[in-house]
């Protein structure tokens, strides 16, 4: 089955969420810690994000002004660990390093808040692209996934892809098909099943996104649509689910593109 996907998710969208995944899973493991409450963690993010993310403007450390000098509709200045522009897109990330706690709906409730408390007050955020991220160094409560995916988040975790990524790779592998790799058939199914459960998530998630669900309608006004409620504590266990098989599915492929070359 083809990737058909509701929302295709922007290429800087794309770029950025990998840069997220990539330093939980392969940077963090070896970075050096900090005699800090988060070890690090925030710190040495940004640190990755300078270093990779070309073109991008990255907020300074303890950033209560969403990194353009705005003020929220309360009054009352909310710290945001990274904020993230690019010509097309402003990413926003909350990011959690407690040891034994994992984030749950509360942290991604009060996250939630925080932008749409900016939001009240700054309109001109929605002009462009945002993405909001939640970033966790081991995982999340499953009802924290469940609270990101309602509210238009994406779960960053080791064992957690977000779905713009697990988007992007199931392209990357339909690629090389067309482009004649042979792979068993065992593993064509399992890749059509694959991409059937993303196209499942995509349409299920498709309106809780921030770019669907808000939107700029004057420089004082925003519109806020009303989403029915996804059934999301499913959703986040398909999520994961299918964040697990893209794993072993990439690995298959690589194996098979690996045998073609040789």
């Amino acid at each position: 089955m083809p990737i058909r996907v509701e929302h295709r998710p922007s290429r800087a969208s794309v770029d950025f969420l990998v840069r997220c995944y990539r330093f939980v899973v392969c940077e963090w493991p070896r970075a050096e810690r900090e005699q800090v409450r988060d070890e690090g963690f925030e710190q040495r993010f940004r640190e990755s994000c300078h270093r990779e993310l070309h073109d991008w403007n990255i907020s300074a450390e303890q950033e209560f002004h969403l990194g353009a000098g705005l003020d929220t509709a309360s009054g009352v200045a909310h710290e945001v660990d990274i904020i993230a522009r690019h010509t097309d897109l402003t990413a926003i990330v909350e990011m959690k390093n407690r040891s034994g706690v994992l984030p749950g709906k509360n942290d991604v409730i009060v996250f939630f808040a925080k932008i749409l408390d900016y939001l009240a007050a700054n309109p001109m955020i929605l002009s462009n692209d945002v993405c909001l991220a939640f970033m966790s160094r081991n995982s999340f409560e499953a009802r924290g996934i469940a609270a990101c995916l309602g509210l238009g988040i994406h779960p960053v975790a080791p064992d957690l892809r977000p779905l713009p990524i697990l988007v992007d790779n199931a392209w990357r592998m339909q690629f090389e098909l067309n482009q004649g790799l042979q792979i068993p058939s065992n593993l064509m199914e399992r890749f059509d099943d694959f991409c059937a459960q993303l196209n499942r998530l995509s349409a299920e998630l498709n309106d809780t996104w921030l770019d669907n669900r808000c939107g700029y309608l004057s420089e004082n006004s925003i519109l806020l649509k009303a989403v029915w409620p996804p059934e999301v504590d499913s959703l986040a266990h398909q999520l994961r689910q299918v964040s697990g098989e893209c794993s072993e599915i990439l690995n298959a492929f690589k194996v098979s593109k690996k045998a073609k070359e040789s």
